[in-house]
């Protein structure tokens, strides 16, 4: 039976400079929307919003993880878990659908591609007993081999539901409400992985059903979630001018576009109208070698026309910047922010160029040798993971650092007082407080590159409470030192009393909740793990890894 199927998004592995952005993406809004008005029991739960009731995940008949590069490693340690109790688990999203056999090493299946169909005619056949092999894009073992089925056509999306944000489990009040109404990508940029899942064909959805929705956010701040809301620029008009006459006007919204938008000043006209409060533009450089690198299609003055027709229409900026490709040097980067500052560029992201699976930057990368590692926690935007062309891998790492600093430095913050910018300043004084959190979540970004060392402890014979004692000081200090991977492990351990076990499992899931730290209690057998299930209430946060298992 897969009545009830709970679907999970994991939460990113360290905070990083959008944590405190309360956003769950869509994907799995999707997919639940399609599976309740097919009748089933179906709720997302955002790890990111709140700890996940244990007994969510083990009354399930299925769980769902969506799974991005980043998120990987907590994906995988989930999944592990629920596999040994007995719930099957379903992998889905743009990290397996390219490295689907990784996947397959912790959960029963492995959705690759765009699931909206695929998911409910898996679900069912789980359900009724029918054979599952053939359901388009699904990958699993048989006989110790991995089967990888051909990939199922592009959805229709007129044929699918809008995502319908009741779902959530645990989002609480929204401030800001995510709608997408297209997928694909004309363009083909190197590091972005949108156009090998989603294609190069633009699709999108009709308007009237986007109007439904936009109704019902009337007087709401509304983000588009569209890789690129003006792909079709006409298409954006028409929603716009719609919007206009039936007043299903946001509060505010904001849009991801491409500096090209800028031209047409009919749209900026009706962006302006209908409530656009701030545009988020891919600038990635203002080194038009690297712009010819990344085959973005744009040029340095093509962005700084941008950023003043927004401007000139009372629409903020946010700039997305990435750092680190193989034109760029140390002087690219500070001329980056230079022209962020001079420009006047309301909000910006500096990101390390990030090569993730299934992009062609990814390929030639590792065809190079020039990964540092396969941690795929580190491949979130603000760690270096690859060896640049031109500069060292530690000094791209502190520049980076340097760049969100100069760029939210309060200096900044005072020049938009002086100047009457008191929303820019606003935006800035918010960024230079998340970036001190960042920081202080991270000290190993100024001089670390790849994984931070791994601490390893041992324990044998009896665990009392002197043992527990010793070994929660040498964690703390391991972390002090910024060992912040930890691996307890179990050696012929005789199984203490349950007042110390409970201790020992509470320690571990305190120091697994702390930001950027993974903790490891390996050695576990059957008879651990069924003592852990019932001292713990939650799932455990660290992982529990059985003798022989390479967590």
């Amino acid at each position: 039976m897969a009545s009830k199927v709970t679907l999970v998004e994991p939460k990113a592995p360290h905070f990083h400079v959008f944590s405190s952005v309360r956003l769950p993406r869509l994907g799995l809004v999707g997919l639940a929307t399609i599976l309740r008005q097919a009748g089933y029991q179906c709720r997302v739960w955002c790890q990111a919003l709140g700890e996940i009731p244990a007994f969510e995940f083990l009354s399930s008949d299925l769980v769902g993880i969506s799974v991005t590069t980043s998120t990987a490693p907590e994906a995988y340690r989930l999944a592990r878990q629920l596999r040994h109790r007995g719930v099957p688990v379903v992998l889905g999203g743009p990290h397996v659908t390219f490295l689907p056999e990784e996947g397959l090493e912790a959960a029963d299946f492995v959705l690759r591609g765009e699931a909206d169909e695929t998911f409910l005619e898996l679900v069912r056949r789980l359900e009724s007993g029918q054979d599952w092999r053939d359901v388009p894009g699904l990958s699993y073992q048989e006989h110790g081999q991995a089967v990888h089925n051909p990939l199922p056509p592009r959805p229709d999306l007129d044929r699918l539901p809008m995502p319908d944000l009741a779902v959530l489990a645990n989002a609480g009040k929204l401030n800001l409400h995510p709608i997408i109404t297209s997928r694909g990508c004309p363009h083909h940029c190197t590091f972005c992985a949108v156009t090998p899942l989603f294609g190069r064909e633009y699709r999108h959805a009709a308007t009237p059903g986007i109007l439904r929705v936009l109704e019902g956010l009337r007087g709401r701040r509304v983000f588009f979630y569209d890789d690129n809301f003006t792909n079709s620029i006409a298409r954006t008009k028409d929603i716009l001018r719609r919007m206009l006459s039936t007043g299903a006007l946001p509060r505010a919204w904001m849009a991801q576009i491409r500096v090209d938008a800028a031209r047409d000043e009919e749209l900026l006209q009706l962006m302006a109208r209908t409530n656009c409060r701030m545009a988020h533009v891919g600038f990635e450089s203002i080194n038009p070698g690297t712009l010819r690198e990344f085959r973005k299609g744009q040029g340095v003055e093509d962005i700084r026309h941008c950023i003043r027709a927004l401007h000139r229409h009372g629409i903020a900026v946010h700039g997305m910047f990435v750092l680190g490709g193989d034109e760029d040097t140390l002087g690219v980067v500070e001329d980056t922010v230079d022209f962020a500052r001079s420009e006047r560029i309301d909000t910006a992201q500096f990101l390390v160029l990030t090569p993730i699976p299934g992009t062609s930057l990814f390929a030639k990368l590792q065809q190079e040798g020039r990964l540092l590692t396969q941690d795929w926690s580190r491949y979130d935007g603000h760690h270096v993971v690859h060896r640049p062309a031109r500069m060292s891998p530690e000094d791209l790492q502190a520049a980076v650092v340097q760049a969100f600093t100069r760029f939210y430095g309060l200096g900044n913050v005072l020049r938009d007082l002086c100047e009457g910018r008191l929303s820019s300043a606003g935006y800035k004084l918010m960024g230079h407080h998340i970036l001190k959190r960042w920081l202080a979540h991270h000290p190993d970004l100024g001089d670390a590159v790849g994984a931070p060392s791994r601490g390893r402890f041992r324990v044998e014979g009896r665990l009392d409470s002197l043992t527990l004692r010793k070994l929660s000081g040498d964690l703390r200090a391991a972390l002090r030192r910024g060992q912040a991977r930890l691996d307890v492990h179990l050696a012929d351990v005789q199984l203490p009393s349950e007042a110390t076990f409970r201790c020992l499992l509470r320690l571990l899931d305190r120091l697994a909740s702390r930001p950027g730290v993974s903790v490891r209690l390996l050695g576990v057998t059957d008879r651990l793990e069924t003592a852990i299930a019932s001292l713990l209430h939650n799932l455990p946060r660290f992982d529990c890894v059985r003798p022989g298992e390479v967590g």
